[in-house]
């Protein structure tokens, strides 16, 4: 079965925490079997070339100290899925069925082209710190991101295309506080608690190029609006052109409303829960008292249709 969704994963030196991070995944996915695990490990760094029994597992083996942007593009360039999803060894993914609520959320829309991200418990709304995106989306931008970022605004660089979009009109960021992957990697503030800090240093070097890229991601802003419409006309191409002319900078266009955020209600209503309980006494009698525990865990878990979500803005 052709993978649904490559999680791509680069990660050094930490087999602990990626075996947690695996098994967190494969326990909480209701589909495991449609996901592809791409871990992107250096040649020197054999013990991070970990498998899973529930997960497909390949590993993309490339020289050490590669750039993260070039970490990211290998690992994009060995996955097969339909969907990508950047992510980190540190997380730890906390919500059952969660791979099927991101794929109810991308069937709102009639095309592939739309942003997914999760609650870290870190930047949550304010950044898409694992940004999920289709192979289609990448394909028109050349790759999931420049392989030139040494670490930081990789994110960024993703949602800006998708910020200038909603700019032209276009609202493609779905963001989803209720599925939790929660992020290792704080420090703790005295006031804040829990809060994310990046090397100066390395953010030095990632924050111009981010800036000067402005230019390329707009060009991809524009092809993207101009395939969601289908045929545009001069017209509309110039006005989405003045549009983006008038940004002078990536944070203008971070505006409240431009994410689709939607809730995911745990409440079941009063008929779906006697369904449930149905079908649990009508498995249990086939079951021994193992199996009774183990239909009522999956049943209760399962995610409910793209109806149960809540908008909420």
């Amino acid at each position: 079965m052709r993978p649904r969704l490559s999680l791509i994963v680069p990660t050094r030196g930490r087999p602990a925490k990626l075996r947690r991070m695996l098994d967190s995944v494969a326990t909480t996915a209701y589909h495991p079997e449609r996901l592809e695990v791409i871990l992107v490990i250096d040649a020197d760094d054999p013990a991070s070339a970990l498998t899973h029994p529930r997960l497909k597992v390949r590993h993309a083996v490339v020289p050490p100290g590669r750039t993260m942007g070039a970490l990211n593009s290998a690992g994009y360039d060995a996955s097969t899925g339909d969907y990508v999803m950047l992510l980190n060894d540190d997380v730890t993914a906390r919500t059952p069925g969660w791979d099927a609520l991101v794929f109810g959320c991308l069937r709102r829309f009639p095309d592939p082209f739309a942003l997914v991200h999760v609650n870290d418990t870190l930047m949550r709304d304010n950044l898409c710190v694992f940004p999920l995106v289709s192979r289609a989306f990448c394909e028109l931008a050349g790759g999931i991101c420049p392989p030139c970022y040494h670490r930081y605004r990789i994110d960024d660089h993703i949602e800006d295309a998708f910020n200038l979009l909603a700019a032209l009109g276009e609202r493609r960021i779905v963001y989803l506080p209720d599925v939790i992957f929660e992020h290792d990697n704080a420090v703790q503030h005295p006031e804040a608690g829990p809060v994310y800090l990046s090397d100066p240093a390395v953010l030095a070097l990632d924050a111009p190029l981010f800036d000067e890229l402005l230019p390329e991601r707009k060009e991809l802003a524009l092809r993207l609006r101009a395939v969601i419409e289908g045929r545009p006309n001069a017209t509309a191409e110039g006005e989405w052109r003045a549009t983006l002319a008038a940004v002078g900078h990536s944070f203008d266009v971070r505006r409240p409303g431009r994410q689709i955020v939607i809730r995911w209600p745990w409440w079941r209503p009063v008929r779906e829960r006697l369904a449930v309980l149905a079908g649990v006494v009508a498995r249990a009698r086939r079951k021994n008292a193992s199996g009774f525990v183990r239909a009522v865990r999956n049943r209760l878990a399962r995610p409910r249709a793209i109806e149960s979500f809540t908008v909420v803005r």
